[in-house]
């Protein structure tokens, strides 16, 4: 069967995260050996930043791989990679709403926007992953000897 066109997005939109996901991590680098070759590198605020730079740097480089993982995977058709695709997803919105109720405390309009219509995009990605044209798409074809 013919890889669905809104497969194709999901796949390239994941693919932009997880450049921009390494994009971060180089950031987080740069910020850390800026840090640690400073003339202040021997106090220990200075060796703790260093060390939450690296390890946010690790961690997102880790994100971008497993992203970058998961897009193959959905190009592949690979019916694993689309129900990590909706745990991942299924995460975010988790993750979303929990942000959202933080900044319900202290609202700032454009954040609780920007965190609704993120809520919007991962449950339409969602409905369109459990779609049955597209769970059928994921489907391996059976083989017959």
């Amino acid at each position: 069967m013919r890889r669905p066109i809104g497969v194709t997005f999901i796949a390239i939109l994941m693919f932009l995260c997880a450049a921009l996901l390494a994009l971060g991590s180089a950031g987080c680098f740069f910020l850390g050996v800026m840090n640690f070759t400073g003339a202040d590198s021997h106090e220990p605020v200075t060796v703790a930043i260093v060390g939450m730079a690296l390890a946010g740097g690790f961690s997102l480089l880790l994100l971008a791989g497993i992203y970058t993982t998961l897009g193959i995977g959905v190009l592949q058709l690979r019916e694993t990679a689309r129900r990590l695709c909706m745990a991942s997803f299924s995460l975010g919105v988790a993750l979303t709403l929990a942000a959202l109720f933080v900044f319900v405390l202290h609202p700032p309009a454009p954040i609780i926007a920007a965190q609704l219509l993120v809520i919007a995009a991962y449950v339409g990605t969602l409905a369109y992953l459990v779609s049955p044209r597209v769970r059928h798409a994921f489907t391996p074809a059976l083989v017959t000897p």
